[in-house]
């Protein structure tokens, strides 16, 4: 508003200064055209941004502490504005979103659950000779779980969770479901990678394990 009003004072007293001396207007009022143009797409802009805000505020599709996925950006909600949503990423940084870009884009939230993030997601293993997806699973993926849960049982409000997703010739898909309390972001953006970590370190481990027996 602060800079709307210093354009309108600042216009005046061109077209006073223009008025006075006798100034041809011709190339002040081409340059007013493209300053309206300018200062009214900017406008639209923040409108629309506005708008967009509003609709979220209403609407609720999350709300402050939810972790959610927006297009390509994934976090905890950190603040809901009138022109930006604000995401805390798990490179422990802020990501702010317009409000249009927001309802423009798929959002996906895993704060299903009341104080309680549901997160899922995939890892890829490839094929070994004579170890069925039951194996793996039941010797490999699970133990590791059980384990990771044990160590982290004061924090996880459940254990998480395996199972195949997918398979084709070129390898198989497990879905892991992890279970974490809301409020508590940065634990969760450690512990999951670890969780990760476990399970291919057993992977590994359980590929030697093969190699040795056919050997």
């Amino acid at each position: 508003m602060r800079l709307f009003s210093r354009l309108i004072v600042f216009a005046s007293g061109v077209v006073a200064i223009v008025s006075l001396f006798g100034f041809p207007t011709d190339l002040f009022l081409g340059f007013s055209a493209l300053t309206g143009a300018a200062i009214g797409f900017a406008s639209t802009q923040t409108v629309g941004n506005f708008l967009a805000g509003l609709y979220l505020m209403i609407s609720r599709p999350f709300m402050v502490r939810d972790y959610v996925k927006i297009g390509d950006v994934e976090g905890e909600v950190k603040e809901i504005t009138i022109n930006y949503t604000k995401i805390y990423t798990p490179t422990y940084n802020i990501t702010e979103i317009p409000n249009r870009k927001v309802l423009d884009s798929v959002i996906l939230n895993y704060s299903g659950k009341k104080d309680m993030i549901d997160y899922s997601f995939k890892m890829g293993f490839p094929h070994l000779e004579n170890r069925t997806n039951k194996q793996m699973i039941e010797d490999c993926i699970k133990p590791t779980i059980e384990k990771f849960y044990e160590k982290h049982k004061d924090i996880l409000p459940k254990k998480p969770e395996a199972s195949m997703l997918t398979m084709d010739r070129l390898g198989r898909e497990v879905m892991v479901r992890m279970f974490f309390p809301e409020g508590r972001i940065n634990e969760f953006y450690d512990l999951q990678p670890e969780l990760m970590r476990d399970i291919v370190h057993c992977w590994d481990k359980f590929k030697a394990e093969k190699c040795d027996e056919n050997c």
